[in-house]
């Protein structure tokens, strides 16, 4: 299968803010619901080194993850995709004019390109794609401030899902993405209240964020309080007392088995738009991005099973995900701070 709309692109995810369904509206800044846009969300950047003349990228998904991946032309009319560090997948035949979805091999149908061809002439050579992530974007937000940073900031932004496929998809669900490999607060743990260190006996912190969020839940994995930490070793984090009961938690002393998460800042929640399938979101346009969401419930979901959900989506039907970020009063200053969010549903 190498139809657009088909697999896992089979959803679609655009900037709001639009006047109107699918009207222009193309920063990301000012994706504050109402309508959906016409712009598509950029997952990651793409530099292409020794492009195939006639053929340009389209969109690349976000499930390709980061390094140099290689679109190859297999034939006179058909191309193969390679994504960094897996395996090429099959041949797929497309025409002049045409859009065709590539995708990874190995199973790894999640791991695509789209691609568009724009002459007859034969295909031909290999275009290295080389992927790194996506700032300043709708799921990352804008730069804080040297205002935000000293007072703290909640700020929001909404995107919206669109079913581009023929069929209805099922189980569409959204949750937050890791930042990092999950420990055990073994040595030491924070106390009821106020500032303390989480320390790790087997493991370390090397894959975590210089500074950030920790997500910690109890050895049954059930969510005992957010944190901010402001700094780390490779054992140990330092959290100040403004970093204790945040997004929608409150400080809880705790225990030498709970298991700890690095996370993005931020929290999630669903809107369903007021008609379908080109009906209207929460409109905060006027409002601006500090405002909250009116209705909106939001949740720090980590697992698909425990995502919020919006169920099976109809054909050319849309739902809105807005994100509310949040900045502890004097967090850490830091060049790039990564917030990832993970979109899972059962697709034909």
């Amino acid at each position: 299968m190498a139809e657009q709309n088909t697999h896992a692109d089979s959803i679609r995810m655009y900037l709001t803010g639009a006047a109107s369904d699918g009207a222009a509206q193309a920063d990301s800044d000012l994706s504050l619901g109402k309508h959906r846009s016409s712009t598509e969300v950029t997952h990651v950047g793409d530099t292409v080194t020794n492009p195939i003349a006639n053929v340009t990228v389209a969109f690349v998904s976000g499930s390709n993850g980061t390094g140099a991946g290689t679109l190859t032309a297999s034939g006179a009319d058909e191309l193969k995709w390679t994504p960094p560090g897996g395996t090429i997948g099959a041949g797929v035949t497309i025409l002049n004019s045409e859009t065709k979805v590539l995708e990874g091999g190995g199973g790894e149908t999640w791991k695509f390109i789209r691609v568009t061809r724009t002459t007859a002439d034969a295909l031909a050579g290999a275009a290295t794609l080389t992927l790194a992530e996506t700032f300043n974007n709708v799921i990352g937000f804008d730069n804080v401030s040297a205002a935000e940073q000293a007072a703290g900031d909640v700020e929001y932004r909404c995107f919206c899902l669109k079913n581009g496929s023929a069929s209805e998809v099922k189980n569409v669900a959204a949750w937050i993405g890791q930042l990092g490999t999950q420990r055990v607060s073994a040595t030491a743990q924070l106390g009821a209240a106020g500032a303390g260190t989480i320390t790790v006996a087997a493991g370390t912190f090397s894959d975590w964020p210089s500074s950030g969020f920790c997500r910690i839940n109890t050895s049954a994995d059930a969510l005992r309080e957010i944190v901010y930490y402001s700094s780390r070793t490779s054992t140990s984090l330092t959290v100040p007392a403004a970093g204790r009961g945040l997004l929608g938690t409150a400080a809880a002393a705790g225990a030498a088995t709970d298991k700890i998460y690095a996370v993005p800042g931020i929290r999630i929640g669903l809107d369903a738009p007021d008609a379908q399938p080109d009906g209207e979101f929460v409109d905060n346009t006027a409002a601006g991005e500090g405002t909250a969401p009116a209705g909106v419930t939001f949740d720090t979901p980590i697992t698909q099973a425990a995502g919020i959900s919006v169920g099976d989506l109809s054909a050319g039907y849309i739902y809105g995900i807005w994100i509310e970020r949040t900045v502890v009063a004097g967090a850490t200053a830091e060049a790039a701070n990564l917030k990832k969010i993970e979109l899972g549903f059962d697709a034909a």
